[in-house]
């Protein structure tokens, strides 16, 4: 009882003191700056040597045309595709993939809640929760994994990864704006996509979280405020890595597929370690994406024009050689160590 009145109290004048403090000079300073700036702005350019009339922006104007003997322009001109902002870019795929058929099912095969068919044949029908069975091998394998695998180095990735996936795919494939600006437009519109498709299935299915079946599993994440299933994180990063393989010609593929597979599978299992998804989910997500880029993403015209820019962005000289690395080789444990380990169900086993 002590402890926790000295907590409130402690906690309530931190929390107080930090506020003012930072409120105040939060609000110090950018009162200042904004005063100091529109002060600047409307008293500082006064008529004079070199001066502006007061009021006027600084690219406001034109650049001595009155002084240029004859006006060229070019006749013709576009917007070059190599200026657009990635992002904006993605929302032209988004919007042609809108108005494909990846929604239309198979009324005598759905089941909402339990069972969707596409009328391709594709079905996703996860598991039922309900069989006590399934439910508990699901949370017996979450309660091995926040025991074992919530390290260090694990936790810093779900953290970061809940909100910013796509820097470990910038990182992984040293991606700018700048310097592969359609090979970026194809990796937000793999997020994008996958964001839109996995709400859609999420509303369709109203799967709880496992918190809300055991709230003792005690997340490192809060608890998203969406259905789980299925996983939007690996169906989002499962489609990046299938459109970038899609970018890479086959010179790169050989040395990129493996790291690229990985990628996407580790971020998504990262959500099961952090306890806000069930295996299921994942693997549904997984299925949803490889489903999406085979039937719809490649027969995109706004797709295959930025995969065929993405190809010319990752031109290299050079030719593949299989090269032995002795200090990368995989450690393996001893055959003691392995008796020891903590036994991982058959069907989490990755071939």
């Amino acid at each position: 009882m002590f402890g926790f009145m000295n907590g409130g109290m402690n906690g309530g004048m931190n929390g107080g003191m930090n506020g003012g403090m930072n409120g105040g000079m939060n609000g110090g300073m950018n009162g200042g700056m904004n005063g100091g700036m529109n002060g600047g702005m409307a008293a500082g350019p006064q008529a004079g040597p070199g001066g502006t009339a007061p009021g006027v922006l600084p690219f406001d104007g034109a650049l001595g045309v009155s002084e240029i003997d004859a006006l060229v322009v070019p006749v013709g001109a576009s917007f070059p595709k190599s200026s657009w902002t990635p992002d904006l870019r993605a929302q032209l795929v988004l919007g042609e993939f809108g108005a494909t058929g990846w929604r239309q099912i198979n009324e005598d095969e759905t089941l909402p809640g339990e069972r969707w068919q596409h009328v391709s044949g594709f079905t996703l029908a996860p598991p039922s929760l309900e069989i006590p069975g399934n439910l508990e091998a699901e949370l017996a394998l979450l309660m091995e994994r926040s025991q074992f695998q919530r390290n260090g180095a694990r936790m810093a990735e779900i953290a970061h990864q809940a909100d910013n996936a796509i820097d470990y795919w910038t990182n992984l494939l040293s991606l700018t704006p700048a310097n592969k600006p359609a090979t970026m437009a194809l990796m937000i519109s793999g997020f994008a996509i996958g964001q839109m498709v996995g709400m859609y299935f999420k509303d369709f299915f109203h799967r709880a979280r496992p918190a809300h079946y055991l709230p003792t599993l005690m997340t490192v994440l809060p608890t998203p405020a969406h259905p789980a299933f299925p996983s939007n994180h690996a169906l989002q990063n499962e489609l990046v890595g299938l459109l970038a393989l899609r970018c890479l010609p086959d010179s790169l593929k050989a040395s990129y597929e493996d790291a690229i597979t990985t990628l996407a599978y580790r971020i998504g299992e990262n959500r099961e370690i952090a306890g806000v998804h069930f295996t299921q989910d994942s693997d549904a997500g997984r299925q949803i994406a490889r489903w999406l880029d085979r039937e719809f993403l490649g027969k995109l015209d706004t797709v295959q024009s930025l995969v065929a820019e993405a190809r010319e962005e990752w031109q290299v000289n050079g030719k593949v050689m299989l090269r032995n690395l002795p200090y990368a080789a995989p450690v393996f444990p001893s055959e003691a160590a392995v008796a020891n380990l903590p036994r991982t169900p058959e069907s989490m086993v990755v071939i």
